[in-house]
């Protein structure tokens, strides 16, 4: 992506103090559990504050060493017609007992699990006035944002994750939707057009419940199997952010597809979305949490319709 500079820092950079001067990069991840992880590659933390040219969010604190040290790879960029994405590589070196944000999970398992794919990546540079560490009164460059698309490398010690900008997306196949008798949609998603608040419920985890079963301390007032290939999020508790396809919805439990990365405590609270098989019976049959029945077949996207394929001699 093109490098933006705010005028206040060419300026800097162009004047005697610039010529020598402290440099740092500032890592801002935005992760999958929503939560940002903020790093830098200097010896010491950095405030940015709100209004610093070239920063566009709240005060933040970049950390040097809480989430271990963290650095880029070269970023590669050219000018020309070329859609290739360009890319960066991304190593943090973890100390012993580093945690993932807002969880006690390791940095490294949290990696390994997949709690850093698909997440956001932007990389700021920080010039600061000799003697001055931690002044970006003239502004920080913006020097990519893209996503983290795979993890190339992993031991015990370190974790190197490959990242590309937007550009990436133009790879995805087309057609990205086949002819098919399931509907392609995501239930509740912007093509099924129903509203998610009216088919999620909240609940609490009881005494009993384990990280492949969550029994709510309340029972649930909708039939066995409607939760059935739902979704489940921890809002409190040592998952939170995390969640679970939910693999059955039976004796007014929920089974999950894959056990949680964390212990289930009595008091965790979750929020479990309905589920849907994709047929045009349930679409035609869809009901709120509160029991209100819905016929969503005007943005049923299955082709149930469509002939098998066949072979002509």
């Amino acid at each position: 992506m093109k490098r933006l500079m705010p005028a206040g820092l060419i300026t800097f950079l162009q004047s005697p103090a610039g010529q020598n001067c402290h440099r740092a990069d500032l890592i801002r991840i935005t992760l999958p559990t929503g939560t940002v992880l903020c790093a830098t590659d200097g010896q010491f933390d950095i405030t940015v504050p709100a209004a610093t040219p070239g920063w566009a969010y709240g005060t933040q604190v970049f950390a040097a060493a809480t989430y271990g040290r963290w650095a880029r790879g070269s970023i590669t960029s050219e000018a020309g017609f070329s859609l290739k994405a360009n890319t960066m590589s991304l190593t943090v070196i973890p100390q012993p007992g580093t945690a993932f944000p807002g969880m006690s999970l390791g940095l490294l398992f949290a990696a390994f699990n997949g709690l850093f794919d698909a997440a956001t990546v932007q990389v700021f540079t920080a010039y600061m006035p000799f003697g001055g560490y931690g002044n970006v009164s003239a502004g920080i460059e913006t020097k990519f944002l893209g996503t983290i698309t795979k993890i190339s490398d992993m031991n015990r010690s370190k974790a190197v994750f490959e990242c590309a900008d937007p550009f990436y997306l133009l790879d995805t196949k087309v057609p990205t939707i086949l002819f098919k008798a399931g509907c392609p949609w995501s239930f509740a998603d912007a093509n099924c057009a129903l509203d998610p608040a009216n088919y999620r419920v909240n609940f609490t985890a009881a005494t009993g419940s384990t990280k492949s079963l969550l029994v709510p301390t309340v029972a649930f007032t909708q039939a066995n199997g409607y939760f059935t290939q739902g979704v489940v999020k921890c809002t409190a508790g040592a998952n939170a952010g995390l969640a679970q396809s939910v693999k059955l919805h039976a004796s007014g439990n929920l089974a999950t597809m894959v056990p949680w990365l964390m212990p289930v405590s009595p008091g965790d609270t979750f929020v479990v979305l309905k589920g849907c098989d994709k047929t045009m019976t349930a679409c035609a049959a869809t009901k709120t949490a509160a029991g209100t029945a819905t016929n969503n077949l005007i943005n049923y996207g299955g082709t149930d319709f469509v002939p098998v394929p066949s072979t002509v001699i």
